[in-house]
């Protein structure tokens, strides 16, 4: 083990008017961040390749289908082999994640400060999908605070997900989600869904419900939703203009969907992501 170590900033990552950290890395043999520790909470996982997770003293192997929280006063490095070891590093400010478990889950035990959590925490292939629709919310232009708050909401119930690789998500399912995310295809609703998937309305219900414990409303209205929170953050149109362009045309039924969702009103939400970005 290392005898010394650095202590590394939130702030030397991120840049101005951004909520978070989020990059994809390639860790080489030989290559690796020095061993330190960090003022922020830390979420990593690996896409493909293979390395090692040195974390106060004890290593543990890094590979795809695991997720490691790592918290700010653990010292770890990561370190890659032969066969380069890509991953995805989030790295976020502490009070938003004792935020979120204060709002939604106070009388959970912390998920950062369980040992299952540090020698990384096993996911099967339902909670890997998760985390790759989660990478591209995450890596919206700007880091904004609105993909934190999702993933972090979200994460809980991924890591109650069993380990098992016996029924494995479809990739037809896997791509009419990452489809339906797009502005052309969610504003034509769960109809749009089903014709992504190639399959019956019905068919792609009961295989959303199996899968992703969601029903296809659930997941289109999502993808509107986020989409509806990053124009109220980077833009200044109305917000008759965003419900329109989400295809929901009862504003009041929008309003309640966002707030759901979100917990504020949409205006409230732009008010926010305005300040923010204006500190």
């Amino acid at each position: 083990m290392p005898k010394s170590w650095v202590h590394f900033k939130l702030a030397d990552f991120v840049r101005p008017g951004e909520g978070y950290h989020f990059a994809r890395t390639e860790i080489a043999a030989g290559n690796a961040a020095r061993y330190h520790d960090h003022d922020f909470h830390e979420i990593f996982w690996a896409t493909r390749g293979a390395g090692e997770h040195l974390l106060n003293g004890r290593t543990t192997a890094v590979e795809a289908g695991r997720i490691f929280l790592v918290r700010p006063k653990d010292r770890h490095q990561v370190t890659g082999s032969a066969d380069p070891l890509h991953i995805l590093n989030l790295a976020f400010p502490s009070r938003n994640w004792r935020e979120v478990r204060r709002r939604y889950f106070p009388q959970e035990r912390d998920w950062f400060e369980r040992p299952t959590a540090r020698a990384g925490w096993p996911l099967d292939a339902r909670a890997q999908g998760e985390l790759q629709y989660w990478a591209e919310r995450l890596a919206a232009e700007g880091r904004p605070r609105w993909a934190l708050d999702g993933f972090l909401m979200q994460l809980p119930r991924l890591l109650r997900e069993p380990a098992t690789e016996a029924d494995p998500v479809p990739e037809w399912l896997v791509q009419a989600r990452r489809k339906i995310a797009q502005p052309e295809h969610f504003v034509g609703g769960t109809p749009a869904l089903a014709r992504l998937a190639g399959r019956s309305a019905s068919h792609v219900a009961r295989a959303t419900v199996r899968w992703w414990k969601q029903t296809p409303t659930e997941i289109v209205n999502a993808a509107r939703l986020e989409f509806s929170a990053r124009q109220l953050a980077e833009t200044s149109r109305p917000i008759l203009d965003i419900a329109l362009d989400c295809g929901l045309n009862n504003l009041s039924h929008f309003y309640a969907l966002f707030r759901k969702r979100f917990g504020v009103s949409p205006r409230r939400y732009r008010l926010r992501a305005h300040s923010t970005v204006r500190g």
